[in-house]
């Protein structure tokens, strides 16, 4: 048997040092006498004779022999070796998505998959490397290129469970570039395989993978919205439940209005259906809206099997505030702009002509003013939407006309066209407009010309469209309605692009109000960040920490006051005014809510593969690769049995201080009275 530190054999010389210390031992038979001051000289006798006597037999010997014989063993670290079952150059990938909480193994899939990764490590060559991938939200790498087995388990031990959609594309990209690094590599994946959808990636390293999990027992809240009626005072909410598992069953949802329990339904559950439930009308001035499922107690009838998922469990919801709210429409009349103004919830529409503007009255009781074709020498200190401005002004510069223009690919994440389809959108004529540095483009045109931009002009909310609505088919579409209530929502403060149910992990653009330094975001949990905009002038900032499922709160930083120049002296405060300040109108609405909502049916069907899909997506081994060795070190049992002889040796060297203790404990347990319950 080789050994990796076979210089620790030199222990063994501790053998006979021991066995020397037993011949010097002087072992004289212990005897009661009246007085010692007769026995002086005969010990002075026995000092002056030689200590060495015959080796007797003793058990307390023979388990320290034994000890330090395994002990040197144990730092010897011997080992075996075999053929590696893994390359030289390993990259691990770790599945943390949501549907890896299933309990259906215990504790949890990743758990399990953790146990499994670690024990794979066993079989790399005793001078492969591992680098590991967690593929959670994102993919990231957690370990590179570890040689140390301890270091790597701890790497694995860290990866934590991730809210969010399972995507193993990323994960495997990254993998394979790191594969790709050493020849003769490959590629070894942890998951439960229970995504139908296949990466579109292809690797030229093999792929091995190993799957967790054993049954699909799992209901979802799959959809939750609140719904406003025409007269923006009704609200109803919507619930979509589905059952993924091949059995029926019953659950409970229940609704909660600002967490106060509201209303509670049982539902009969059919294998592999969604169940729709529509709750006629919340409790006025909710805010915010959960709902759960839940086991039914008491059941008259079964129920069904145990949910294994609880992460699709719960769903929560944001409901639009119903403060009134002045829009001013100032144009020659326009119906579709009408329509779809007045349609908005909470909002009360007013009309003047251009002509009539500069007479109109009361001007700071509106809290969003649009222009349609006409704008007047001074804008108003509002938030403003501008159609096919005639001019240039503090707007943007009109520098021509555009016939015909296209629309180009706008940005996969602007939240302004959520739900917007642009792709049937035709404009006969639109102004060339230059877009300010305050703004960001919702609608491109042809060379990044905008269409539509918005931003956040001297604090106030600003949406600029370059063409007016009778030179083109937007308003035959259902994509106009859409785009106006979220061009007012973010107008008007309420950020529609909250309203939505977002993804766990997915970023938030959040405006900022005018009068603020930043906003701060408040998780679930209850902790917080402050987000500042990365550039002076900037409207908005974004949120990236939305890995936990729940609602988040976000306020507004207030600005530090400037600081008054050297010597002067503050002027006294000017009497209140009649018209808010646009901090002033940002306070009023409130804070921000938005809910990070798990709304997967692909994540919720927790139905585990084989694996044989991702193997299929790798390359096949390489050409002429040897097998590496493997090394089993047998230190660990070795170990166990050094702490056996030492506590073997403990007991026989306090056989009496063990007996006296075994005896009481003996008659503790013999003598304690049985006392019996009373019902």
């Amino acid at each position: 048997m080789p050994f990796l530190a076979p210089l620790a054999l030199a222990g063994l010389a501790f053998i006979p040092l021991i066995v020397a210390f037993y011949l010097l031992r002087l072992r004289r038979t212990e005897r009661t006498v009246s007085s010692t001051y007769l026995w002086q000289q005969l010990v002075r006798d026995l000092e002056a004779n030689a200590p060495w006597q015959r080796l007797r037999r003793s058990l307390l010997l023979i388990l320290q022999l034994l000890l330090v014989a395994v002990l040197v063993l144990a730092a010897a670290r011997p080992f075996l070796e075999r053929t590696a079952g893994l390359a030289r150059d390993l990259v691990l990938v770790v599945d943390a998505s949501a549907s890896m909480g299933a309990t259906d193994v215990f504790p949890d899939r990743l758990s399990a998959a953790k146990r499994a990764a670690i024990e794979a490590l066993a079989g790399l060559p005793a001078d492969g490397r591992v680098s590991i991938v967690a593929a959670g939200e994102t993919a990231r790498v957690v370990a590179n290129e570890v040689t140390d087995r301890g270091r790597a388990a701890d790497a694995i031990e860290g990866i934590r469970l991730s809210n969010a959609s399972g995507d193993l594309g990323d994960a495997l990209k990254l993998a394979g570039a790191l594969a790709a690094r050493a020849r003769g590599a490959e590629v070894l994946v942890v998951t439960d395989d229970a995504s139908r959808h296949v990466p579109e990636v292809r690797l030229a390293v093999p792929i091995r993978v190993l799957t967790v999990g054993r049954e699909r027992r799992n209901q979802a809240i799959v959809a939750l919205a609140v719904q406003t009626g025409a007269g923006g005072v009704k609200r109803s909410l919507f619930v979509s439940v589905a059952n993924l598992d091949t059995q029926a069953a019953t659950r409970r949802l229940q609704v909660l209005a600002d967490g106060a329990p509201f209303t509670a339904r049982d539902l009969f559950l059919d294998p592999l259906t969604r169940t729709e439930v529509v709750i006629d009308e919340l409790p006025q001035g909710t805010a915010i809206v959960e709902a759960r499922l839940t086991a039914v107690d008491g059941a008259a009838g079964p129920t069904g099997p145990a949910d294994q998922l609880a992460a699709d469990d719960a769903a929560w919801a944001i409901v639009p505030s119903d403060r009134l709210q002045r829009i001013l429409l100032v144009g020659p009349g326009n119906v579709y702009l009408q329509n779809a103004l007045s349609l908005l919830p909470s909002v009360e529409l007013y009309g003047v002509s251009g002509a009539d503007y500069a007479k109109t009255t009361g001007l700071e009781k509106f809290d969003l003013v649009v222009f349609d074709g006409f704008l007047p020498p001074t804008l108003p200190d509002k938030p403003i939407l501008a159609i096919a401005p005639p001019r240039s002004s503090a707007l943007g510069t009109v520098t021509g006309t555009l016939t015909g223009p296209y629309i180009a690919t706008p940005a996969p994440d602007e939240p302004l066209l959520h739900d917007v389809d642009l792709t049937r959108l035709h404009v006969a004529t639109a102004q060339r407009l230059e877009l300010p540095a305050w703004a960001r483009t919702v609608i491109p045109g042809p060379k990044q010309v905008p269409l539509l931009y918005v931003g956040a002009r001297e604090g106030l909310p600003t949406a600029v469209l370059a063409f007016d609505l009778h030179q083109s088919d937007l308003p035959l579409q259902i994509a106009w309605p859409i785009l106006v209530a979220n061009l007012s929502g973010e107008l008007l403060g309420r950020d529609a692009s909250t309203l939505h149910p977002i993804a766990p992990g997915a970023p938030v653009e959040l405006l900022l109000p005018p009068g603020s330094a930043g906003m701060r975001v408040s998780a679930p949990d209850g902790s917080a960040t402050e987000l500042v905009p990365g550039a002076t002038g900037a409207s908005t900032v974004t949120f990236v920490g939305t890995g936990q499922l729940g609602v988040y709160r976000a306020e507004p930083i207030p600005a530090a006051p400037e600081p008054l120049p050297s010597g002067a002296t503050p002027s006294p405060a000017p009497s209140p005014s009649p018209s808010p300040s646009g901090s002033e109108a940002a306070a009023a609405v409130g804070p921000v809510r938005f809910a990070v909502d798990l709304f997967d049916p692909e994540e919720s069907n927790i139905a585990s593969g084989d694996g044989a899909r991702l193997a299929a997506l790798g390359g096949p081994p390489a050409a002429g690769g040897q097998a590496g060795i493997a090394r089993d070190e047998w230190w660990i049992p070795i170990a166990l049995l050094a702490l056996l002889l030492l506590l073997a040796e403990w007991l026989v060297y306090e056989r009496d201080g063990a007996r006296r203790i075994l005896g009481a404990l003996r008659s503790a347990l013999t003598l304690r009275p049985f006392r019996r319950g009373r019902a």
